[in-house]
């Protein structure tokens, strides 16, 4: 401003609207009275969130087995929702799964259904303020866990769950500041934690075993639910709803052909995620179906191989070689051997058999133990096969804490079933489970190092006094 006798004069610096700039600025009356019909659509085209649209929203979209779900919601019930006063200690479950099975989903959605809050541990991005002047990503990740009592001014109430999906990279390379982490947030922690980790065959990439052994499952009391692949029939049902999706903005996608979807499902290998991308890139405009081929299928009739129905698959996606439990398991019990002149060889490859079971020996071997009966047609094999199941079994009681000894422990059990099962079963047999069998921890110093026979005699000895010991280790 200036200041010009008694009077101030104001400087206006805005552009002057001539009747061309305005001609610029201002759309003619016609096209705004249309600007309905032309702007919406492109507004529309430029946000439109397939994937947001197609997150589940209820129980009855997630593709997961009902069992899977039945479990996590009665775990929520007896932890969040009815979880005891006098607990003094955090509740702890471990959801474990292959890649695509809904783990978070399930997780988010039955959370939502009963109004239980849910904080999620995300990794902070911000190295340089870590390495100058603000706590690490361990620190940071201990606090949130164990002071992560504020509840959001749109919280529905004291229930509330945290979620860890992700880990920071220190308590990867280091386990034991994990158990540090662990023991803290579970005498001081004020809500249950819920923690996710994906299968995997590598060793050293698989978080469930590095961060959460067996040992430490059962000192803290930390329940575990594997989720399964998911089904196909559970996959149609999903891509069904991508379907109605795009029927319902054929402006924005087209519709993929039946072949396509099949190809898609029998491609994904139960890997949901996968699935719906393959999906969305097909309806795309613009673009072709996806390149397929043609898988020759066998199907055995009796003693007779009939060829039967081709079945086609996406040349995009690699499919997954993988082994699930109950195929290992089948492999094992029903070894295949192929003659190689005077002699013979397993038709499978033992190797890599062992490396992908080699994260559960435990689990695995207890398979064993449970089925391998039903596959011996000789009484003398079986009881070669039950010595051998003996041995593997007393490597895997007594050197838990040594990985190398239960991966030794897993090659004696699947070598002596497969090497004595001379006169195999050749026919269908249900796998039943294992017996689950709660063990105790004995917490008593003064007893700890003992053998179960020196137990056994303690408990003799101060039977007068009252003064009994647990046995069970």
């Amino acid at each position: 401003m200036k200041k010009a006798g008694k009077k101030w004069f104001a400087f206006d610096f805005e552009e002057e609207k001539s009747s061309e700039s305005a001609s610029l600025y201002e759309p003619p009356p016609d096209l705004l009275k249309k600007s309905n019909n032309y702007d919406l659509p492109v507004v529309n085209k430029r946000s439109f969130n397939f994937y947001r649209h197609l997150t589940p929203k209820t129980v009855a979209d997630l593709a997961v087995h009902p069992k899977k779900i039945n479990e996590v919601e009665l775990w929520l019930q007896n932890n969040v929702c009815n979880k005891p006063k006098n607990c003094q200690t955090a509740r702890f479950l471990l959801i474990t799964g292959p890649t695509g099975s809904g783990k978070t989903s399930t997780i988010r959605v039955l959370c939502d259904s009963m109004s239980v809050d849910l904080s999620e541990w995300v990794n902070p991005m911000d190295q340089d303020f870590e390495v100058f002047r603000g706590p690490n990503q361990v620190t940071r990740f201990a606090e949130f866990l164990t002071e992560a009592k504020w509840n959001s001014l749109f919280s529905h109430g004291n229930k509330k769950i945290i979620l860890v999906e992700e880990f920071p990279n220190a308590l990867i390379r280091s386990p034991q500041e994990f158990m540090n982490v662990l023991e803290d947030c579970y005498y001081k922690g004020n809500y249950p934690i819920v923690f996710i980790c994906t299968d995997s065959c590598d060793n050293r990439s698989n978080l469930s075993q590095v961060l959460f052994p067996q040992e430490i499952r059962d000192k803290y009391s930390i329940a575990h639910i594997s989720f399964n692949s998911c089904a196909a029939t559970l996959m149609k049902n999903a891509l069904k709803r991508a379907h109605g999706l795009v029927q319902d903005n054929l402006d924005l996608f087209r519709t993929p052909s039946p072949s396509t979807v099949t190809a898609i499902i029998a491609t994904s290998m139960g890997d949901i995620r996968c699935a719906i991308n393959q999906y969305y890139f097909a309806s795309l405009l613009g673009t072709s179906d996806l390149p397929t081929k043609i898988d020759k299928v066998v199907k055995k009739i009796g003693n007779k191989r009939k060829r039967g129905d081709n079945a086609s698959s996406v040349q995009s996606m690699s499919r997954d070689e993988t082994l699930d439990l109950f195929h290992g398991l089948g492999r094992v019990l029903n070894p295949k051997r192929q003659d190689v002149g005077n002699s013979w060889r397993f038709a499978c490859d033992i190797d890599k058999l062992i490396d992908e079971f080699s994260t559960q020996p435990s689990i695995f071997t207890a398979f064993l133990f449970e089925n391998y009966i039903k596959y011996f047609g000789d009484v003398k094999d079986a009881s070669e096969a039950s010595e051998i199941l003996s041995c593997s079994q007393t490597f895997l009681e007594k050197w838990v804490d040594r990985h190398d000894v239960l991966i030794f422990a897993l090659w004696v059990s699947v070598l002596g079933l497969m090497v004595h099962n001379e006169h195999r079963v050749s026919r269908w047999n249900p796998i039943t489970g294992p017996k689950k069998i709660q063990k105790r921890i004995n917490s008593d110093p003064r007893t700890r190092n003992l053998s179960v026979t020196d137990l056994f005699y303690c408990n003799i000895i101060n039977k007068s006094g009252k003064q009994q010991f647990n046995t069970d280790t």
